[in-house]
C-alpha cells in the first residue's frame, strides 16, 4: 500500500494508471498525507451544487487539538471478542463469477425490491440499471454530474459510490446517492452531497439535496445504508488528528457513523444528542460499508488503518472505535476493540452485505464483504447469540474488490475496477 500511495502523491491528473487509481480510491491510501485544512472542511459548496432554499445543510466544524473520547452509550453494547489473527474458515461449496456487465468503477450497488440492480460510475457520474432479465438500460438512471456541475480532472477519493433505496420505495420511489464534488482549483474533493432522487418512469428526476458533509483528498463518505429502523446510515471518513484548538472532535462530522431522517434531521434519539444530534457512533478512520443484524441495533463493517490495522468492527450506537488516539486492537477504557485486527496487512476491507437469501443455503446467516486489496469476497459467520465474535472468515472467490449486494430472490451481485458480477455455483 505505501508504493501505491507514494506513486499517487507524485502522480498527476494524466500519469495516475488504473491500478494505482483504483488502488488511491478504495484503499485508504493516506501514508504522508495531510489533514484538510479548516478552510476546506468548512468553505460553501460551488454554485451548482447549492442546496435549494429550505433543504438541510449539514457542516462539519474545521480541524481542534483535542482527541478525547466521549463517554460512551451502554445501549445496544455488546462484548467484543478481539482477534489478531484469522479466524478458521469453513468448508464452503466453489463459486465462480459471471459477467453481466462492463462498466466504469461500479464503486456503489444497490437492489431494488423489483429486482434490479443499480450501479454507479465513480467519476463519469452516472447511475446505470441491470433490468431483471440480466440486460443494461443503454440509458443512465441518472447523470449526477451533469445535473450538480461536477468535471474531474484529479482522480483521488472521490466520486459517485454509494446508493441506498427508501424503505419505503414501492410508495415514495425514493432512491439516495451520495458523491464528492471537486474544488474548481486543485481539482481534489471538497463537499460530500448526500442526494434524493425520485424515480418517475424507470428515470431518476427532482434530485434534492439532504446532506453537506466536509470531504478532502482521502477518506470520504462512500456508502448510504438504511437500517432495521428506516433511518438512514452515513460513514463519513477522516485523515488526521488535527482539528482547529477550541472546537469539540465530536461536533466534528468526520471520522463518525452518521444516523439521520430520510430527509436528513437528526431523529431525536441519537446517543450523543444534544451535543451532536447526527452522530451515531465515532473513531473511524474510513468504514466503506456496514450492513446490520436482521432487525438488530447492532451492524459490521470494516474500517482502512492508516497503514496496515485495517478493522472489522461490531458497530453500535454511542461506540468509540478509537481512531485518530488509536489503531487496531485496544484495551484503552471507553474505546472499542474491533473483532478483527488486520496488522500489517492492508487490505481495504470495503462493501458489506448481510445474506438471508436461500438461493445459496451455505451463504445463509454470513456477512459478504469484499476486500480491495486481500482475498476479494469473504463470507464472515458471526452468530446473532454472541455477535462480538468473529468465528469463521472463508474467501470465496478473488473477483470482488468493491461493492456487494444481494436482490430479493437471494442472487448476488458484485462489483470490481471494470464489470459487474452475479455469484453462480462453479
Amino acid at each position: 500500500m505505501q508504493s501505491h500511495c507514494q506513486e499517487g502523491r507524485r502522480a498527476t491528473k494524466a500519469a495516475l494508471s488504473a491500478p494505482c487509481v483504483l488502488a488511491l480510491v478504495l484503499a485508504g491510501c493516506s501514508v504522508g498525507s495531510q489533514p484538510e485544512t479548516a478552510a476546506a472542511a468548512s468553505a460553501p459548496a460551488e454554485t451548482s451544487a447549492t442546496a435549494p432554499e429550505g433543504e438541510t445543510e449539514t457542516t462539519a466544524p474545521g480541524p481542534s487539538t483535542t482527541v478525547e473520547a466521549p463517554e460512551a452509550i451502554a445501549k445496544g453494547s455488546f462484548e467484543i471478542t478481539p482477534l489478531r489473527s484469522r479466524p478458521r474458515t469453513e468448508r464452503l461449496p466453489a463459486f465462480q463469477a459471471v459477467q453481466v456487465a462492463s462498466a466504469n468503477y461500479p464503486a456503489g450497488l444497490a437492489a431494488a425490491p423489483d429486482g434490479r440492480v443499480f450501479y454507479s460510475e465513480l467519476w463519469g457520474g452516472h447511475i446505470r440499471v441491470i433490468r431483471k432479465d440480466g440486460t443494461v438500460d443503454p440509458k443512465p438512471w441518472a447523470d449526477v454530474n451533469s445535473r450538480f456541475g461536477i468535471r474531474w480532472t484529479e482522480f483521488f477519493p472521490g466520486g459517485l459510490s454509494g446508493i441506498a433505496f427508501d424503505p419505503d420505495f414501492k410508495h415514495n420511489h425514493f432512491v439516495y446517492v451520495v458523491t464528492q464534488v471537486p474544488d474548481t482549483k486543485t481539482g481534489l474533493a471538497k463537499r460530500s452531497l448526500v442526494v434524493r432522487y425520485k424515480e418517475v418512469k424507470h428515470r431518476g428526476t427532482a434530485p434534492r439535496v439532504i446532506l453537506r458533509l466536509p470531504a478532502s483528498k482521502f477518506d470520504n463518505t462512500y456508502s448510504l445504508v438504511f437500517g432495521p429502523d428506516g433511518m438512514l446510515y452515513v460513514p463519513t471518513g477522516f485523515l488526521g488528528a488535527s482539528r482547529r484548538a477550541g472546537v469539540n472532535p465530536l461536533r466534528d462530522l468526520r471520522g463518525k457513523i452518521l444516523r439521520v431522517t430520510p430527509t436528513g434531521e437528526a431523529p431525536g434519539d441519537n446517543p450523543y444528542e444534544p451535543r451532536a444530534p447526527r452522530v451515531w457512533a465515532l473513531g473511524f478512520k474510513n468504514t466503506f460499508d456496514l450492513a446490520f443484524f436482521p432487525g438488530g441495533e447492532a451492524a459490521v463493517g470494516g474500517d482502512n488503518g492508516t497503514v496496515g490495522h485495517d478493522e472489522i468492527n461490531l458497530l453500535m450506537p454511542g461506540h468509540h472505535y478509537g481512531y485518530p488516539e488509536h489503531e487496531g486492537i485496544t484495551r484503552k477504557r471507553r474505546l472499542t476493540p474491533p473483532m478483527f485486527d488486520y496488522g500489517g496487512n492492508a487490505t481495504a476491507p470495503v462493501g458489506i452485505v448481510y445474506y438471508r437469501g436461500r438461493r445459496f443455503p451455505a451463504l445463509r446467516g454470513r456477512f459478504l464483504i469484499c476486500e480491495n486489496h486481500g482475498d476479494g469476497m469473504l463470507a464472515l459467520r458471526i452468530d446473532r447469540s454472541d455477535p462480538g465474535r468473529l468465528r469463521r472468515m472463508t474467501p470465496i472467490l478473488d473477483t470482488c474488490t468493491l461493492d456487494v449486494v444481494a436482490t430479493p430472490d437471494g442472487s448476488i451481485y458484485f462489483s470490481d475496477a471494470g464489470a459487474v458480477y452475479r455469484l453462480a455455483l462453479a
